[in-house]
């Protein structure tokens, strides 16, 4: 017997020693629980390079079998990059894998710093002590793993084998600490083992991992077949657990992925069908036929595309089918991407979203879609490919509509959201607008926020961080239901026309304010896009349900530092000499009031953004809040004009029935009548 034969034969008897950890788990409880006989028996002897290792199985010769097996492992050359080229990188990440060394983790923001021992299911949120609020995002994606990433990035840039050996030591821990669960899938707080966390380690941090380490010799071989071994368990508790949503869509790349990289695994092909076929099923059960994902978040959306998109390259790299029809049904999510753009090629902050680089997503589409010369357009910034065939655009399914004066950076575009409430990440802002004028954003809503237990995070999730109307000081009430049924089988009930002269869409919201029982009116909004004009109209009509007086209030939110406001006339700008302005312009068939709200907290959280999805931290934005009161039917329209120059501002609207007069500084009067309800 030679020795790296003996040594790992002693390091085995050393795993069957009756311990304690620091958690208390007892050493049969820990990780991997697949044992070295099972993970032999579940070779593949049908796969070149199994035999030798079989062989030994089968005449009693584990420990040989084991050798051979991580011999196997270390030689193989993935067709796949997995980040794991050769040539170094002086951009690598040298100073973050430094702080790993040292045991500093960023996880959403926050940094923590454990001792010797890192505690897996630690959640610094958590403590009496903490000063952030409850979130428990933290633990979960420390147990992404990213930081490992970071840690072979570096080992491959650098050849600096401290980083391989601290990968060893902290993936031993891991695996040790944080054994698989048993029969059913722990999504609760602390877990270690969400399938969303489960699905991504399999397809994007360890990919990555293994194949830049396994070469290492600081990786021990016992490490080797710890990692093996572990990545079956992911493959096995993935097939178990399957969700639904974005998470599915993780979930099951993760288990193409597994399937991937675990040829030698007589599961591995199943794993790849089965994750191949559920995603091919999930691009008609969670994609809308308009194109947009229904949870109708753009950046889930594109969390989700990336997550179909995976195993399209691995499959490619491994020489592995995908099912008949599967990139066709890719095209409409390319096109939701192209289509919900803003002019600075990002798209909406709708529900929890984020920035999105639109142009890199659609080259992505043109490039396994070469028919769609609009990707092309738009991914090569118009030089070459077809422009898109038309502006302003209609996701009948997702209620959403998107009005634009043209396809060029200072284009005005508005969105409006008049659809479902979505399968999550949902916000109630059902008829909110957003105006992007002239290259900056000049109507916006509270975007998103971490996922913790703030007031933060609950101001951004209600209608106080939308443009909506309140009622009685009540929000919107939609959240509760099962979410399936926040989800929409036929084509939404919703106005649209868009022609030459103007865009013009309507939405109704009749549920509750405040609770879904209480349905005190009825809010209609219709928007229009007088696209020679440059100026957009909003009118809301508000209707008692139950005859009695309700106040209702209309809220603006401008990303600006300062506005001008004529409180006689409700007319409100923003102030900004270096660039784009906006000009409101109410008018009421009620006595109507005007204030500016910035920066309040009581009684309750008004005139705040956001700084970004997942930050901490917020900044105060001026709110404008129109209100009335009445029992009779409210009409209430405001005139949105995006500024740049030195143009005709509007000084006065009027509405009565459908005829809209808007009356210009220069004397001019504009007549427009509205589509009838």
């Amino acid at each position: 017997m030679n020795k790296r034969v003996a040594v790992l034969g002693f390091c085995m008897m050393l795993c069957s020693t009756s311990v304690y950890s620091r958690n208390r788990t007892r050493i049969d409880e820990r990780g991997p629980r697949l044992s070295d006989a099972e993970l032999l028996g579940c070779l593949d002897p049908g796969l070149p390079g199994m035999q030798k290792i079989i062989a030994s199985r089968d005449a009693g010769e584990t420990v040989r079998a084991l050798s051979v097996l991580v011999d196997f492992v270390r030689a193989r050359r993935e067709p796949a990059d997995f980040g794991q080229r050769a040539a170094r990188n002086p951009r690598a990440n040298t100073a973050g894998a430094r702080k790993i060394l040292a045991h500093q983790f960023t996880s959403v923001g926050i940094e923590h710093t454990f001792g010797a021992d890192i505690d897996w299911g630690f959640n610094p949120t958590t403590t009496p002590d903490s000063k952030y609020a409850r979130d428990h995002e933290w633990t979960w994606q420390l147990n992404r793993h990213g930081a490992w990433v970071t840690l072979a990035r570096a080992y491959q840039a650098t050849g600096d084998e401290r980083f391989a050996k601290e990968f060893d030591a902290q993936f031993t821990d891991w695996a040790k600490d944080c054994p698989v669960p048993v029969e059913t899938a722990n999504q609760r707080p602390y877990s270690k083992w969400r399938t969303i966390e489960a699905g991504i380690r399999m397809s994007w941090t360890w990919p990555s991992v293994v194949t830049i380490f396994r070469k290492s010799p600081s990786v021990r071989d016992e490490t080797v077949l710890s990692l093996v071994k572990s990545m079956v368990e992911h493959g096995r508790y993935l097939r178990r657990h399957p969700t639904t949503g974005n998470w599915l869509t993780m979930e099951m790349n993760g288990l193409y992925h597994a399937g991937a990289l675990l040829p030698f695994v007589k599961e591995s092909a199943g794993w790849r069908d089965f994750a191949a076929s559920r995603l091919l099923a999930e691009l008609d059960t969670q994609v809308y036929p308009d194109g947009a994902q229904i949870e109708l978040t753009p950046g889930y959306h594109n969390v989700a595309l990336r997550s179909f998109l995976g195993p399209v390259d691995t499959a490619a790299a491994y020489g592995h089918p995908l099912p008949d029809g599967y990139l066709n049904k890719l095209e409409r999510m390319f096109a939701y991407n192209l289509w919900v753009m803003r002019p600075d090629r990002d798209a909406p902050r709708w529900n929890d979203s984020w920035h999105v680089d639109v142009p890199s997503v659609v080259s992505k589409g043109f490039a396994l879609l070469p028919h769609r010369k609009d990707f092309q357009w738009m991914a090569t910034d118009g030089k070459k490919g077809e422009k898109p065939d038309h502006t302003s655009h209609l996701f009948p399914y997702a209620g959403q509509v998107v009005m634009r004066s043209g396809w060029e950076r200072d284009a005005l575009f508005l969105g409006f959201e008049a659809g479902p409430f979505g399968y999550g990440h949902q916000h109630e802002d059902k008829l909110g607008v957003v105006l992007f004028a002239y290259g900056r954003d000049l109507l916006v809503e509270g975007g998103s926020y971490a996922y913790d237990a703030s007031k933060w995070r609950r101001y951004v999730l209600s209608s106080y961080a939308h443009n909506v109307v309140l009622v009685d000081g009540q929000g919107q009430a939609r959240r509760g239901l099962p979410r399936r049924q926040y989800v929409s089988d036929t084509p939404l009930d919703l106005a649209f026309r868009s022609n030459d002269r103007y865009d013009y869409a309507r939405g109704v919201y009749d549920q509750g304010f405040g609770s879904r029982e209480n349905r005190p009116a009825r809010h209609t909004r219709e928007v229009l896009f007088a696209k020679r004009e440059r100026l957009f109209l909003v009118r809301d009509t508000l209707t008692s349900l139950d005859g009695k007086p309700h106040s209702y209030e209309a809220l603006y939110h401008l990303d600006a530092a300062e506005v001008d406001v004529d409180n006689a006339k409700g007319t409100v700008e923003t102030r900004d000499a270096a660039a784009a302005n906006l000009r409101i312009v109410p008018f009421c068939t009620q006595s109507l009031t005007t204030r500016i709200v910035k920066g309040q907290e009581t009684p309750v959280v008004q005139g705040w953004m956001p700084r970004g999805h997942g930050i901490r931290g917020v900044r105060p934005i001026p709110t404008v809040v129109y209100e009335c009161r009445s029992a009779r039917p409210v009409t209430f329209l405001v005139a949105l004009q995006p500024l740049r120059n030195k143009e005709d501002r509007v000084t006065e609207v009027f509405c009565e029935a459908d005829k809209v007069r808007i009356t210009f500084a220069g004397g001019r009067d504009l007549e427009l009548t509205l589509p009838p309800n």
